[in-house]
């Protein structure tokens, strides 16, 4: 079979990490031959007799990409995956698109009008065009059905941990008191401001680890309109960090809280887990079905600061071994079997 692979998002967060983690054992089919389309100097690490690379720099949800994508050469091969839903126009070989979360349809103020009706353009696109749909998540699977009542296929294959994570050897921070972790960014569905009011809850009443935030702290006094949480002594903003500083990080801290309010999957905790941190989540439905079976994974009201600082208090995080656990449900190597199976 020959596959023609959009990679143009393969360096970005989330979509980026997924594609990182299905290229490698996609492309060791060595019965298939694959086209990826994107940066040629980042993907020529892939080269192979069943490789061909093509230099595609179009930009995303662009004009240029509905109009001007390499078709003829794409309608070459016998199939089209795309780790999105934006499909350009012209493939008329079947496509198998991802669609990893509908946050923006779910909670519309995280976008303009404008935003909002672009993305549910090409997301209607996607449901309609596409002989099948991926997604990471149970969760993911029934939102995209409630939006989209003729979705035909949905097929979850979900997210998994890097290989990087599996081969990471650790090394101490500088941090000298323990420390609890966010991993995140500051808009609303990721429940920032619910975790520094639990924190500081729990400040109160005795609990003395400090809050590490990953992400650069500029970022957040722009973004944030109460700044004072800022110039807390106790709250450390590490800066923009590798991968391997963010597992040294997940490693050393006490316990990672994620506190969000909606997510597609949530990779952050099943890395934090595989390093066999403690884990407090907010008992959102995804991180339920994903997380529940885990032994050092525990939840509190997502709409509660009071009930994180009481979890905050009352828990005694210790590390617990579950590689095992993890590497039977979450690799990226099940996953990939998942996506060549469904795809026909």
């Amino acid at each position: 079979m020959k596959i023609a692979i959009d990679c143009r998002m393969y360096n970005s967060s989330g979509i980026g990490t997924y594609l990182q983690g299905i290229l490698p054992y996609l492309l060791a089919e060595q019965k298939n031959n694959y086209l990826l389309l994107g940066n040629f100097n980042i993907l020529s690490k892939y080269k192979a007799k069943n490789v061909e690379i093509q230099e595609v720099n179009i930009p995303i949800f662009s004009v240029k990409e509905l109009f001007c994508f390499p078709c003829a050469k794409i309608n070459s091969y016998d199939v089209f995956l795309t780790p999105n839903f934006n499909i350009p126009i012209g493939i008329k070989i079947p496509i198998y698109a991802f669609i990893h979360d509908v946050v923006f349809l779910d909670i519309k103020e995280l976008t303009s009008k404008i935003g909002y009706y672009i993305r549910k353009f090409y997301l209607n696109r996607a449901v309609k065009i596409a002989k099948k749909i991926f997604t990471v998540s149970e969760f993911s699977k029934k939102r995209i059905s409630f939006h989209f009542k003729k979705a035909k296929d949905i097929v979850v294959a979900p997210c998994a941990i890097k290989n990087e994570l599996i081969n990471y050897f650790p090394q101490k921070v500088s941090i000298s008191k323990e420390f609890i972790i966010f991993v995140g960014n500051i808009k609303p569905h990721k429940g920032l401001e619910t975790l520094v009011k639990g924190w500081r809850y729990a400040r109160k009443k005795g609990f003395d680890k400090q809050l590490v935030i990953v992400g650069e702290k500029e970022g957040f006094k722009t973004k944030l309109s109460n700044e004072e949480f800022l110039k807390d002594q106790n709250i450390i903003f590490t800066g923009r960090i590798s991968d391997e500083e963010l597992y040294n990080y997940m490693n050393e801290a006490s316990m990672l809280v994620q506190p969000s309010i909606y997510e597609g999957f949530g990779l952050p905790p099943l890395e934090a887990l595989y390093l066999g941190t403690t884990c407090l989540l907010s008992d959102i439905e995804v991180f339920k079905e994903i997380y529940t079976e885990f032994q050092n994974c525990y939840f509190f009201n997502k709409e509660s600061p009071e009930d994180l600082a009481k979890k905050l208090l009352s828990l005694s995080p210790q590390k617990i071994e579950q590689k095992n656990f993890i590497n039977n449900h979450f690799h990226f190597k099940k996953t990939t079997q998942i996506i060549l199976e469904n795809i026909v």
